[in-house]
Order: structure tokens, then sequence, then C-alpha cells
């Protein structure tokens, strides 16, 4: 359970970084702001587990320390994104925990939202962008090795996942009808606030930075 925490603690160890950190943490704001790496990357473990993996217990604890209270009465979790994607196995967990969050979960575009980033980005209870961000919606990309046998199962695989997974979050979260996603997932879908805001994928461009405090 997450409780105020005096300054005079926090300081006590922590560079500024981590006091800023563990500050925002306490008004509930959290940063996603690196690529979401594969847990087959070596390098990218510690990097998925103090993004992804982090900001899914800390979605999972505000829940927790929340569960007495009607979700209208409870301070919406604020996560503010400017990542240029990532893995798409590691990055929809993430979007089940926004998703299934009885605390409201708000996104915020403070930089760009491309690929995996734009999916958990959509995922949010509100979506925000500041002015001059933008969008990227595009197919992904699959690269595999392997026997003739083991690479076409994957290429099935990733196929049934775009439709029955990709394609179901991106329709439940926007205006976009199934025709226009099929017309558009094989591009790079590049987007600015506006367009975004058009198709439903934002639900506010921000115009007050009070609005996203």
């Amino acid at each position: 359970m997450l409780h105020k925490i005096p300054d005079e603690i926090i300081r006590v160890g922590c560079n500024m970084e981590e006091y800023l950190y563990l500050k925002d943490l306490e008004q509930r704001k959290i940063y996603l702001s690196r690529e979401i790496s594969s847990l087959d990357d070596e390098d990218g473990i510690n990097e998925y587990l103090s993004d992804i993996g982090q900001i899914i217990k800390f979605i999972i604890d505000i829940n927790d320390q929340d569960r007495k209270l009607p979700p209208e009465d409870r301070k919406p979790i604020k996560i503010y994104i400017n990542s240029p994607g990532g893995n798409v196995s590691e990055g929809f967990p993430l979007v089940s925990a926004i998703e299934l969050s009885k605390t409201p979960v708000y996104t915020i575009n403070i930089g760009t939202w491309a690929s995996m980033a734009f999916l958990i980005g959509i995922a949010g209870h509100k979506r925000f962008a500041l002015p001059h961000t933008e969008f990227l919606l595009h197919e992904g990309q699959l690269f595999t090795v392997g026997t003739v046998g083991s690479v076409q199962d994957t290429v099935d695989f990733n196929k049934r996942y775009k439709e029955e997974v990709i394609k179901t979050h991106i329709l439940k979260h926007s205006k976009m009808v199934s025709e226009e996603y099929d017309a558009t997932s094989r591009r790079e879908n590049y987007m600015l606030p506006k367009d975004a805001l058009k198709y439903g994928f934002i639900d506010e461009i921000v115009d007050n930075i009070d609005t996203i405090l």
C-alpha cells in the first residue's frame, strides 16, 4: 500500500532522480519513456522490469490500496508516454492491466506513441496528447529464424494475433471501423493529434497544462 512519504525519509540515500521518481509515484504519476524490450534480449530484461513490469505492479498496488473505494471516488493513475514502441508480447500485459484497473488510468502522449506504445496509450480510460506530438499505427515487424515449418508456424500465429488481438483492441478503443483498419494496417500510418482525435484514439488535445497535472 502506498502512503505519503515524508521528504526527509525519501532524501536519505536517494539521489535527485530517485527522489523525484518516488514523489511522482506518491502522486500516482509514472513515465514510460523508452523502448519496450523483449525478454529474449538479455540487455532488455532490466529495462522491462524497470518499466513495463514496474508499471503493472504499480497499477495493481494502487487498485489494492483503493479497493474499498468506488471507482468514481478514486484518484486517477497518470502514465506519461514517449516511446518508439517495441515488443508486442511484453507490451500487451500492460494493456491488460490498464483495461482491468478499476482505478482510472489516464494516458498522456508527451512525445511519441509509436507501434506498441500506441497500443498501450489508447487503452487509457482517458487519453490526452500535447499539441506537438505524433502517433504511429502500423503492422509491425517480424524477424524469425528456424526451419521452414517453424517459420511458417510463427507467421501463422502472428497473423492470428494481429487479427484477434491487435485489430480487436484498436477497434475497441477508437472510432475506426474494420474496413478502415484493414486498408491502413499494412502501411506506416502517421498521425498528428488532430488525426488521433478524429479517429477516437485520444479524447483531448491538451490546451491547459493543469489538465494533465
